[in-house]
């Protein structure tokens, strides 16, 4: 039996990761987005204060973990075959620091505003959901289509 290769554990491991991370987008992407935006924005204000203390842990370990495996799969990618070769885990790699980026950014100080209680106005309600919303279908479309990169890589290049 042939030993499994440090590089294959790397990229299941990878693969797993970004697949959490773009599921969030993916979700929010084909129809949890559209309806929050048909909820009245107090009870949006009232789901993302409910929501975000559960998940906000979890992601974060999850973003910090796909980074530094997705930084590792790149430092282990075979380079000697060109560029083509190794690309897609690169530009998966800075999708997923763009999404990080996009968090710290703007995402953050939105969950900082809506968890502070200082919104207290039907417009505060809707502008915080506009721009929550707004950033997490941008973040998605990083994370999607890093996603698809990555198995279009592993489809035709397994190496």
């Amino acid at each position: 039996m042939k030993p499994i290769e440090l590089i294959s554990v790397v990229r299941i491991i990878g693969i797993v990761l970004y697949f959490f991370i773009a599921a969030q987008g993916a979700f929010y992407h084909f129809g949890f987005g559209k309806a929050l935006y048909n909820i009245p924005a107090d009870d949006f204000i009232v789901l993302r204060k409910a929501v975000d203390p559960i998940v906000r842990g979890k992601f974060k370990v999850l973003y910090l973990s796909a980074l530094a495996v997705m930084f590792i799969w790149f430092l282990m990618s075979d380079k000697s075959a060109g560029f083509l070769s190794y690309a897609p885990v690169l530009l998966a790699f800075l999708f997923l620091v763009a999404d990080m980026a996009l968090i710290l950014k703007f995402s953050e100080p939105v969950n900082a505003l809506i968890n502070s209680n200082s919104i207290d106005t039907e417009a505060g309600f809707e502008s915080a959901r506009s721009e929550w919303l707004k950033f997490i279908l941008i973040r998605g479309y990083l994370s999607i289509s890093g996603f698809l990169l990555l198995l279009v890589h592993l489809v035709f290049k397994i190496r």
